[in-house]
């Protein structure tokens, strides 16, 4: 296994068991092994790979960690910067809340307002891409057709719901989908407001 694998299989144990100090420490030595532009793409398909939208708040804290351990990890400057794709394809409001914070702002501070409209707007013309592309992709379910069998009341208590257990696993796909067309909704909103401001 690689250096770089070895490190990512360590941050995924020190992710699972919330060893943030551990986690920071192991990022310092991924980019000892390998150069920023792979480190921030290694690292932002971690994110993705571990980001439910159950744990998009533990998702952006690793995020956090992440662009605080080297700001150059961020990638600002580069047209399609990892992690920002990674807050727009999750649809993530936490991730790309955090990006913002952490990276962006940041970087706008001593900016002019010129500069901070052309950031928000090629920011905001990537937004657009992936939501136009993810969102003639996002498969469609049928009742009836997908799912097996009709939700149900459970007779001994009429607060309960009986779901067929093979259906669980497209609930969870659609509750996913559905909270990734929100959150790219929200973070555009968030971008033309930027821009306008």
């Amino acid at each position: 296994m690689s250096a770089d694998k070895q490190i990512l299989s360590k941050l995924e144990k020190c992710a699972d068991t919330n060893d943030l100090q551990g986690f920071s420490s192991y990022i310092d030595e991924l980019l000892m092994v390998t150069d920023v532009t792979n480190a921030s793409l290694l690292l932002s398909a971690f994110l993705l790979n571990r980001h439910t939208t159950s744990n998009s708040k533990d998702t952006a804290k690793l995020l956090e960690i992440i662009l605080n351990s080297n700001d150059e990890l961020a990638m600002i400057n580069f047209p399609d910067n990892c992690f920002f794709q990674a807050a727009v394809l999750k649809g993530s409001m936490e991730l790309y809340e955090c990006y913002m914070e952490e990276a962006i702002e940041s970087y706008l501070y001593d900016k002019s307002e010129d500069e901070a409209y052309t950031c928000y707007m090629n920011l905001n013309t990537i937004a657009e891409r992936y939501n136009d592309l993810i969102f003639d992709r996002i498969p469609k379910y049928i009742k009836g057709k997908d799912f097996k069998s009709a939700v149900s009341k459970y007779e001994k208590d009429s607060n309960l719901v009986l779901i067929d257990e093979d259906d669980v696993a497209i609930m969870e796909k659609v509750i996913e989908n559905y909270n990734g067309i929100l959150g790219r909704r929200d973070i555009l909103k968030d971008l033309e407001a930027r821009m306008v401001n």
